[in-house]
């Protein structure tokens, strides 16, 4: 009984908590530019971790990032996407739950809406744990820490169903009060245009 009034008790103030650290987080996203270089790292019980290493500039929804021989654009309309191995540039208008695959602080954001989330505090960072309602979803549970001070996202995780962990880790991340250019123009590479 005990156990659970303090769940209760403590159960507004979580949510505050999550609300204002997500809503203001979400808030700098959209006001300042972010950009950092980081890793990726994909694991599982079955196989080796795998890591890729990358670097992303955003502003809002808007974003440019490079990884593995790609370059992935988006500039609020168009999602640009160069294979630099065969000199492609496929131009297409993306549904939002494609921008989410591509953008991990994006698919954090739509978690926001279908998950529980749970915020704590602890040496400066707050650690944001988005959990399912529902057991049956893919995404078990999408960890994103942010450091307290100026709400710098340092990494996101996220655990799917057969144990399948995903991590991003960024590297330096900064913010900056530019807005870059966030089109891709490759002359002489082949265009692929699905718009």
């Amino acid at each position: 009984m005990r156990r659970l009034l303090t769940i209760l008790m403590l159960c507004p103030i979580l949510c505050m908590a999550q609300d204002d650290v997500l809503q203001q987080f979400f808030q700098n996203i959209e006001k300042k530019t972010l950009e950092s270089d980081f890793t990726v790292t994909m694991s599982s019980k079955a196989t080796q971790p795998t890591s890729m290493t990358g670097h992303i500039v955003m502003h809002g929804e808007q974003f440019v990032a490079e990884i593995m021989g790609m370059e992935i654009a988006y500039d609020g309309i168009t999602l640009y996407t160069y294979n630099e191995g065969n000199d492609e540039l496929t131009l297409s208008n993306p549904m939002p739950d494609e921008l989410a695959e591509v953008n991990p602080l994006l698919f954090a954001k739509a978690l926001t809406d279908l998950y529980q989330a749970e915020t704590r505090e602890e040496n400066g960072i707050y650690k944001v744990t988005l959990l399912p309602d529902r057991q049956n979803t893919g995404v078990q549970e999408f960890t994103l820490q942010i450091r307290k001070y100026d709400l710098m996202p340092l990494s996101a995780s996220m655990k799917e169903q057969g144990m399948k962990i995903t991590t991003l880790l960024f590297r330096q991340p900064t913010f900056t009060t530019s807005a870059p250019y966030f089109k891709l123009e490759k002359p002489g590479a082949y265009i692929n245009d699905l718009r």
